[in-house]
């Protein structure tokens, strides 16, 4: 049975960050913000304070040490945000979740590149970091090596589940599609690897891959939302197609939150008075 829980998210983002990011075809790059939410969680235990979920994060942002990826200077803000708005909560005693498409360039939409600096910002600053590959990630041999040899970052190169502060979490990179693409699966193989990790019973699934949920005007793909739904109620975090809404719950009970362009800190309940 599942324990843990998203109990509430704030309608409203607690902040934003500005960043830029590429258009379709030959126009100027667009400025927008990535918006930063608050929620609740049940079920987290003892050991962690929080889970920071985040995907998509395909925009730059100029510094004094000229242009860095969104995901790079993320974490330091989100340090200074919850320096002030939750300074109870220890940096430490956090987990962040890294669901994919962490590369970007501001003059070509879609570009494919290395994610490992935005990896590492996060784990210079957080706990721990478990994460996923999206389609666009190119990790090389040298930074698999690097990430699955950390001790603080749980990196799911290949599918797989793992125990984290003895929360069991799942993770399955990439997208099903043609296999001739960076990290994809061939739907069928696709299929059936997620069905194999949910029979583990991972209270916690990291995917890129979004499920189809029509009824809820959330767009994805379909077989990942069959598999899903036939499986036992779990927590599953992902990306890859931005959603209007981001939390859907299905009839099993699943929780799918979709992070893609957003990010959220998820409060352990025990720290907000919840149960």
């Amino acid at each position: 049975m599942m324990t843990i829980r998203i109990k509430y998210l704030s309608k409203e983002p607690a902040e934003f960050l500005g960043y830029t990011t590429a258009v379709r075809g030959d126009g100027p790059v667009a400025h927008t913000v990535l918006p930063i939410y608050f929620g609740e969680v049940t079920g987290l235990g003892d050991e962690l304070d929080a889970l920071i979920v985040t995907s998509d994060l395909q925009g730059t942002a100029e510094t004094k040490q000229g242009d860095r990826l969104l995901g790079e200077i993320l974490p330091d803000f989100l340090a200074v945000l919850l320096g002030v708005e939750k300074p109870d909560l220890e940096l430490e005693r956090m987990a962040v979740l890294l669901c994919g498409d962490l590369y970007a360039d501001p003059q070509h939409m879609g570009s494919s590149g290395d994610p490992l600096p935005v990896w590492r910002a996060f784990g210079q600053n957080f706990g721990r970091v478990i994460g996923v590959n999206g389609n666009h990630d190119l990790v090389d041999d040298a930074g698999v090596r690097e990430l699955t040899e950390a001790q603080d970052m749980v990196y799911f190169h290949s599918p797989g589940c793992v125990k984290v502060q003895q929360l069991p979490i799942a993770g399955l990179s990439g997208i099903p599609g043609r296999t001739d693409k960076p990290n994809r699966m061939v739907e069928e193989d696709y299929i059936q690897v997620l069905k194999s990790l949910l029979k583990k019973g991972p209270e916690l699934v990291l995917l890129h891959q979004c499920p189809a949920v029509p009824e809820a005007g959330c767009a994805g793909h379909w077989g990942t939302r069959e598999v899903i739904e036939k499986a036992e109620p779990t927590l599953i975090c992902c990306g890859h197609v931005h959603w209007g809404q981001p939390l859907v719950e299905l009839d099993n009970r699943t929780q799918i939150l979709n992070a893609d362009g957003r990010v959220f800190i998820l409060v352990n309940s025990k720290h907000t008075g919840g149960q």
